[in-house]
């Protein structure tokens, strides 16, 4: 492109001189205003910037081969024919945005583009916005805070809004990848500076204004005169009709005096006044936002992950510039539900930790309070806020951000945020002197107390993150704001990789890393001492390493850790013992003998001065001895639980209670027997208060292994039936194995009982047989119970029931349409009864539950079928209230039965599966689909009690699965269940796969 044509609209007019050398006539092959960036050809901007001025590097841009220079001034020192070739401007930085507007072919003009202006919220609208026309289909590309995107390209950008030049070739380039609609966050510096000038906006949002930048505007009425420009200045002009839109939110003050000045059509937002697009029913809690968006009268139903009024604020800012480019209401709020983060705005972190934590950019008193006053509002216990103010900027704003975190926080912790120049301390000191104006205490954090408010001075950024994770407590919110989606921190010293994220997802970690272990600890826990591969004796004092945990699993070990060698009937861990070793694993636990199995060769290989192994005569012993030098070494009290069913569902609702208040570890899946119950022991951490786990067992003497290892300071027994018959031949039997569990129990220890077992005197026998124990409670339906259940009722999606304890009866609600959840509910609040929490957290934590898949989960698929998946196992009890929950839900004659064999029976295997088929043909579904070899005697059983033959289907899974397809059309509800080695669940996609038509 030819010079002329890049100056063209522009004041700058050429000399006499430069017309007559053809100077208009110099092909450009692109424009800069970074000296450093000139390519042969080019024309350079001299922009006399805030840190460098432009006019100093005119020598460099032509030594590198600048074709022309636009200049204001024209520096000494220059030679004859390269003054020529300086056009002088009166002002190079607004010049800049008409010559790249005009070099790269006004990309605005052939784009949707909208512009979003305003203190706060810039960068969450952006993300909004980009959602809601992605789920339209749109392709948009955004220019913001975070970065610059669009499809295959994203680019780090160093400001809110980026130069002109580099403004225009981007939106350039996002026309060329075929993106249509671009969002573009607009800084009042960015107008103030002309980089937006080129550009032509067919919407543009203004959010608020609060106190920022004040070091930059003469006061707050030129930074909103600045912000102003926007509507007044870019809206695109259409032919001879109105601008573009203006889309204001007018719950911000500064939003109502814009709307009523400006001369063009403007869309009014409003949170909680009439407006053109407002927000009514409204329900906004820590979990998101639900509204519905009101267009005028058209209304659409929104839901969102965000939370907080200032999101509300957002979310109608972000409708109300896709409603001004076209998009409908009910797309709008789709695109809004799919939304589901903002990077660094009120960014809740995943962690395994129970607490609540954010992320927030807030760096302003308005949008610190914003956020604040939004979680203070949600919090479920405490606010623990860590922030700073930034160095050379705004001095103002760094007392009143002070007060306002102590406000709202229970406890502030007042940190670095980017000092730039500054000495960090001053800038803490700055702060801290607003805080101490207004009265509010320091604390120690050595010596706090959970109920004590006020501030802690932490300068160190990562020490401060990592202090509000230490002295946090389950349930609290921890919020660190300041520098949210930042990556960095700018320093005196220059910039460093400092992420908020990274240092709270570490402290959450540190703080569930159980206690290292040592050959010392492992010496002790084991009962021997450590050899060499040649059987010499290791010395185990305290210059030997520290290992972080003891792992059974070669695939997964790290060479920080012990591996102890299990042997199963398919698999014996001794054999990878050798290639650990070469790769770095240092201490094993072997049986006895192995190293005799070694040939020379194997000990030369492992024959390393740091390698060394652990004999013992069986090593899952060893294992369970381990787990318990972790469990009585650990700070954490134990309760355990065992029975013939609702073990995973007591288990479960009693994690929900314990874990209101007290940092809980708690069984996963199916780790309950003599490997998994260990495992989950040496899970302990520091940090943990109580472990609620489970007892499995098939044999007798099972459950007193576990319970010797894990030493309950409480243990519970669910209830006894049929299950595992096969190993214990009878259902006392089943009672006196379950009642092991009591051998274990600490002194003083409390056992808790099914008052309604009809083996109640064998348990509490065994209870009594520890000299140790210190009490025995009850729960179920009797008088006597300490926590007695009456009252139950159900519902398509729930129970209700009335829990009386210490003669005082509450109400209590489980979102589980099986009426035994009560009983299990019941056991979970003893066992919380016993750990001395009181009946508000037992009731909110019963509420919280939601039952885990496979175990009596109500599932309403979309298809319009109903399922009651109870996948995970089977035995006769579970499978007769399995099948009543169906009849009562579906009704005789409807409702779909599919049932696999109940394993380890034993000998009563027939009569169990019998006696179940009697049942079905008692409560009559509609049809009978059965898998297994057992279900033979189900489908007798039925037939010996008049059920139909013709509603009855046997076979393998594929011809139930088309069974299933062909009859599901007017049975909408469907009971799918078996013991696990069934794998029931492997039909349930079959029900989710079948189209709504069909199931209609």
């Amino acid at each position: 492109m030819q010079l002329s044509d890049i100056l063209n609209t522009t004041e700058v007019v050429l000399t006499p001189a430069q017309e007559q050398a053809g100077i208009g006539d110099t092909a450009i092959s692109d424009i800069t205003c970074d000296s450093r960036q000139v390519v042969q050809g080019a024309l350079f901007i001299a922009v006399d910037g805030h840190t460098a001025d432009g006019h100093d590097y005119i020598a460099q841009a032509f030594d590198k081969g600048a074709a022309a220079v636009l200049a204001q001034t024209i520096p000494q020192g220059v030679t004859r024919n390269q003054a020529l070739r300086i056009v002088l401007s009166k002002d190079t930085r607004k010049d800049t945005a008409i010559v790249a507007a005009n070099f790269f072919g006004h990309p605005s003009k052939d784009l949707v583009l909208v512009g979003i202006t305003g203190t706060n919220g810039k960068t969450s609208i952006t993300w909004l916005l980009e959602q809601i026309y992605q789920t339209c289909g749109i392709t948009c590309g955004v220019i913001g805070t975070i970065n610059i995107r669009y499809p295959g390209t994203t680019i780090d950008n160093p400001v809110t809004t980026p130069d002109a030049v580099c403004l225009q070739k981007t939106m350039h380039d996002m026309k060329l990848a075929g993106v249509t609609h671009v969002i573009m966050e607009v800084s009042s510096h960015s107008l103030d500076q002309h980089r937006v000038d080129g550009c032509d906006f067919n919407a543009a949002v203004f959010t608020n204004l609060t106190q920022d930048h004040l070091d930059y505007h003469d006061g707050f009425e030129d930074y909103f005169a600045c912000k102003r420009a926007l509507f007044t200045r870019y809206l695109l002009l259409f032919g001879d009709g109105p601008r573009g839109k203006a889309v204001i939110n007018i719950d911000n003050e500064y939003g109502t005096r814009l709307a009523d000045s400006l001369n063009l059509p403007v869309i009014r937002v409003s949170a909680d006044r009439e407006a053109d697009i407002r927000a009514i029913d409204i329900t906004d809690d820590i979990h998101g936002l639900r509204a519905t968006l009101d267009f005028s009268g058209v209304h659409a139903p929104m839901t969102s992950v965000l939370t907080g009024r200032f999101n509300l604020e957002n979310i109608l800012c972000a409708a109300g510039a896709a409603f001004a480019t076209g998009i409908c209401p009910e797309s709008i709020a789709r695109g809004i539900a799919a939304l589901e983060r903002v990077p660094g705005r009120l960014e809740k972190l995943p962690t395994e930790l129970n607490r609540h934590i954010f992320v927030d950019y807030a760096h302003t008193p308005d949008a610190l309070e914003s956020i604040l006053k939004t979680l203070a509002g949600r919090a479920p216990a405490r606010l623990i806020t860590v922030f700073g103010c930034g160095g050379d900027r705004d001095r103002t704003k760094r007392g009143p951000m002070g007060v306002i975190a102590c406000k709202y926080s229970d406890i502030a912790i007042v940190t670095s945020d980017n000092p730039r120049t500054e000495d960090p301390d001053a800038i803490v000191d700055e702060i801290i002197a607003g805080i101490r104006a207004q009265g509010f205490k320091q604390i120690d954090p050595d010596v706090s107390n959970t109920c004590e408010k006020g501030y802690i001075r932490m300068t160190d950024r990562a020490k401060a993150l990592a202090l509000g994770v230490r002295i946090s407590k389950p349930q609290d919110i921890i919020v660190a704001a300041g520098k949210g989606h930042e990556t960095y921190q700018i320093t005196n010293a220059g910039t460093i990789h400092f992420d908020d994220k990274e240092h709270l997802t570490d402290a959450c970690t540190n703080a569930l890393t159980p206690r290292p272990w040592d050959l010392a600890d492992l010496s002790n826990a084991i009962g021997c001492d450590a050899v060499t591969v040649w059987g010499q004796k290791t010395v185990t004092d305290a210059k030997r390493p520290v290992f972080k945990g003891i792992s059974t699993d070669s695939r997964t070990i790290s060479p920080d850790m012990i591996f102890l060698a299990l042997a199963g009937e398919h698999f014996d861990g001794h054999t990878f013992i050798p290639d650990l070793a070469k790769k770095g694993i240092i201490v094993f636990v072997v049986r006895q003998g192995y190293l005799n199995t070694l040939d020379l060769n194997q000990k030369r290989l492992m024959d390393k001065p740091r390698v060394c192994f652990f004999e013992v005569p069986d090593t899952l012993a060893a294992l369970g001895r381990l787990a318990r030098y972790h469990r009585m070494r650990s700070n954490a009290r134990v309760a355990a639980l065992t029975g013939s069913n609702g073990k995973t569902s007591t288990r479960r609702m009693a994690e929900e209670i314990f874990s209101l208040h007290h940092d809980t570890l708690a069984t996963q899946g199916n780790l309950n027997n003599e490997i998994g119950l260990p495992q989950t022991l040496l899970r302990l951490a520091d940090i943990h208060e109580w472990a609620v786990v489970e007892m499995g067992m098939s044999n007798p003497g099972e459950i007193a292994r576990l319970s010797a290892i894990a030493k309950p300071d409480i243990a519970l027994i669910t209830n006894t039936h049929g299950s595992h018959m096969q190993g214990l031949g009878s259902l006392d039997n089943v009672a006196r194995a379950k009642a092991e569990i009591f051998k274990g129990l600490n002194p003083g220890g409390t056992a808790i009982l099914f008052a309604d077992d009809p083996r109640l005197e064998i348990l509490v026998q065994g209870a009594r047989e520890n000299p140790t124990t210190g009490s025995v409670m009850l729960f179920g339906t009797q008088s006597k119970s300490d926590v007695r259940l009456s009252e139950i009722n159900t519902t398509d999606h729930g129970i209700t029931f009335s829990l009386d304890m210490d003669g005082h009866a509450r109400q209590y609600t489980v979102p589980s349409p099986a009426a035994f959840m009560a009983f299990n509910a019941a056991a979970a609040a003893a066992l919380a009864k016993a750990a001395g929490i009181d009946e508000i957290d037992i009731a909110q934590g019963l509420e919280a539950f939601v039952p885990v898949k496979g175990r009596m989960r109500l599932r309403h698929l979309d298809n319009g079928i109903h399922l009651i998946d109870d996948t995970y196992n089977a035995n006769p009890c579970s499978m007769n209230q399995a099948l009543q929950v169906l009849n009562r839900l579906a009704g005789s004659n409807r409702g779909i039965a599919v049932l696999g064999d109940m394993l380890e029976l034993g000998d009563q295997t027939q009569l169990h599966h019998r006696q179940v088929g009697h049942l079905v043909a008692a409560l009559s579904p509609a049809k009978l689909l059965l898998f297994g070899t057992q279900v033979a005697q189900v489908r007798e059983g039925a037939l010996e009690k008049g059920y139909p033959d013709a509603h009855i289907v046997m076979g393998s899974k594929q011809e139930l699965a088309q069974t299933l397809k062909k009859s599901i059309k007017q049975e909408n509800w469907v009971l799918i269940k078996g013991s696990r080695g069934m794998t029931m669940e492997t039909l349930i996609p079959v029900l989710e796969e079948i189209p709504a038509e069909r199931a209609d």
